[in-house]
């Protein structure tokens, strides 16, 4: 059973310091592919060394494709779509792979200090910090244990190749991984590359952060199920839980990255298959739907909870705001209270208090997100489908059309 109490204090000095004996809470600081970057000095506990971990990534999947194409004869030319002319390859591998890598740390950074705002704020109280410190230590085993990516390495390595090697197979164009003579062709080696190593990894990178959204969802379900002490007048209109929303934040570079997967395949299909960008209206439109779920839907579990919180807090306060305001009119509408001075009084800044903590009550949010931090988050993804709109309007004609404007 969950319980909202509306009039207690938030946090206090003893529950600021015994939070910090709670551990850090992070959905990527832990499990097999983490563990190897330790162990070869790419990451440390704190996701440092980004740029050793993109570095050794793409040396390992952009890399050899590119070298294996160049003396294959079809970076540049020889096939219909040249390695050097194809966006969808460069998009995924040397933009979405590096922001899948960096969403790492900014993530972590923003999400570390989630447990313990509970305890700072007084949200968790008594026993309940032990069931949180279960939510919390539940959540780092399934992220260290090695059998979820496992499983997804299997699904990719199997699964994941039988399709790719099947829709390249169905495709009419030659390409430097596949190029044809007529009706026939077969990979190159530069195909195989791709196809057995560069695909697979980003792939697997992926899926990865698919388990790590499940992770989430995990722990905050379990977090809603506690017997939580909610502020109902906080300022951030959650009850105090307005720093998960906050956290979500941390999403925005896998949202980018979701974004530059989603280019790939529009720019791809702008090349090469004759379409425009204006064709893709609701592949975009899905785009910016995909970070609406990824940011809110975890946050769903604690809709019942504010729910109540609000509808507790507003009959309690709309009771004290019944009887202060009699009490007001008695004393200065019934003439009651001559002689004193109306202007200053403290009892019309106290109805004006009361009317403010009334109206935050009945304001408050059904999960605690705000309504700016979504829309910010939504767009994301659309960072790396702008600059395509370019495609809508030859470059050279926008350039002359600027100069216009200004001369």
């Amino acid at each position: 059973m969950i319980a909202t109490t509306p009039f207690e204090p938030a946090a206090t000095t003893a529950a600021v310091a015994s939070s910090r004996d709670l551990p850090d809470f992070s959905l990527v600081a832990g499990g097999p592919l983490y563990r190897l970057f330790c162990r070869l000095t790419l990451a440390d506990a704190q996701l440092h060394y980004l740029p050793r971990r993109i570095l050794a990534v793409l040396l390992l999947i952009w890399l050899p494709p590119v070298i294996l194409a160049l003396l294959e004869g079809y970076a540049f030319s020889g096939v219909r779509v040249p390695l050097a002319r194809d966006p969808s390859v460069h998009l995924r591998l040397l933009l979405a792979v590096p922001l899948l890598l960096a969403a790492e740390p900014v993530a972590h950074d923003w999400m570390r200090s989630v447990a313990r705002r509970f305890v700072e704020r007084g949200i968790v109280v008594g026993g309940t910090r032990q069931r949180l410190e279960a939510a919390v230590n539940s959540a780092h085993r399934l992220r260290d244990s090695i059998y979820p990516e496992l499983m997804i390495a299997v699904f990719v390595l199997t699964v994941g190749i039988a399709i790719n090697r099947h829709r390249v197979a169905g495709l009419e164009d030659s390409t430097w991984y596949w190029p044809r003579e007529g009706v026939t062709g077969s990979p190159t080696l530069a195909g195989w590359w791709a196809g057995l190593i560069s695909l697979p990894v980003f792939q697997f990178l992926f899926l990865r952060w698919y388990f790590r959204l499940f992770i989430w969802v995990q722990f905050l379900w379990r977090v809603s199920r506690l017997p939580l002490r909610l502020a109902v007048t906080q300022p951030d209109l959650a009850g105090g839980l307005g720093f998960l929303g906050s956290a979500s934040e941390g999403f925005w570079v896998l949202l980018v990255a979701q974004g530059a997967i989603g280019a790939a395949v529009i720019a791809h299909g702008i090349s090469f298959g004759g379409v425009t960008l204006l064709a893709y209206k609701l592949e975009i439109c899905a785009l910016c739907a995909l970070a609406l779920l990824w940011v809110a839907a975890p946050l769903v579990p604690f809709a019942p909870m504010l729910v109540r919180a609000m509808r507790a807090g507003g009959a309690a306060y709309g009771q004290l705001s019944q009887r202060y305001a009699v009490g007001f009119e008695q004393k200065w509408m019934s003439g009651s209270s001559q002689g004193e001075q109306l202007l200053g009084s403290p009892d019309i800044q106290s109805l004006a208090d009361l009317r403010n903590a009334y109206a935050a009550v009945r304001s408050m949010r059904l999960i605690p997100i705000g309504r700016g931090t979504m829309i910010r988050l939504m767009l994301c993804p659309l960072i790396p489908v702008a600059p395509l709109a370019l495609t809508l309007v030859p470059i050279d004609r926008l350039l002359a059309r600027l100069l216009a404007a200004f001369f």
